[in-house]
């Protein structure tokens, strides 16, 4: 199995590692999407500065990145069960750290959608309302809403659903990857939301 593991994480990472947005963005609008607004290429941005439709269908291709992995190795069945979740991890990896962009990427938000509607549809259903609310009392963060998916997901399919160890455990550490790719972009949100608040004080 072991060559058969590795080339099939491979492959789903390039999956994932598709910049959509980049690729719709110049084919609909003609520019380079890194160029406008917060410089990534996810579907807010898109959304934003090249259009509508392409922010709408950057989100739903970035969303099926990870579903696609999962339900096509699961479909051809030439791997054990309790991978198939590392291959969705992949592909969402592959989204974060593409390979066609010097390992940039997107937030992963859209993916992180995508593979907790797959993977463990239950906990999305509780998981999902709570992302958005922590978004919505960050004045709509929604990196910082998609991350609370990797704590609050991982609980709830252990504690309500009683999924199998293999897929917590690829949650969580999937959610660590994200939480170490999020912190310094943590931290200068932080930093310049504090220095407004003093400018605005002063």
């Amino acid at each position: 199995m072991g060559y058969k593991l590795v080339l099939s994480i491979l492959l789903c990472y390039t999956l994932g590692s598709i910049p959509v947005g980049i690729i719709l963005s110049k084919k609909f609008k003609g520019i380079d999407i890194r160029e406008f607004g917060s410089h990534n290429i996810g579907a807010t941005n898109v959304f934003r500065y090249s259009g509508k439709l392409e922010g709408i269908l950057t989100g739903i291709m970035d969303g099926l990145k990870p579903v696609l992995a999962m339900a096509i190795f699961k479909k051809i069945d030439i791997l054990p069960p309790s991978v198939i979740p590392l291959l969705g991890a992949s592909a969402v990896c592959g989204n974060l750290w593409s390979i066609f962009l010097k390992f940039k990427g997107g937030r992963g938000l859209a993916a992180t959608i995508g593979y907790f509607a797959y993977l463990t549809p239950k906990t999305f259903i509780v998981a999902f309302p709570i992302a958005v609310f922590i978004a919505f009392i960050t004045k709509w963060n929604f990196p910082v809403g998609g991350l609370s998916m990797y704590i609050v997901g991982p609980i709830v399919g252990a504690k309500m659903f009683h999924y199998s160890s293999y897929i917590i455990v690829t949650m969580l550490y999937l959610g660590l990857l994200m939480l170490i790719r999020e912190v310094p972009w943590m931290i200068i949100h932080s930093t310049n939301y504090f220095k407004r608040r003093n400018h605005e004080k002063g």
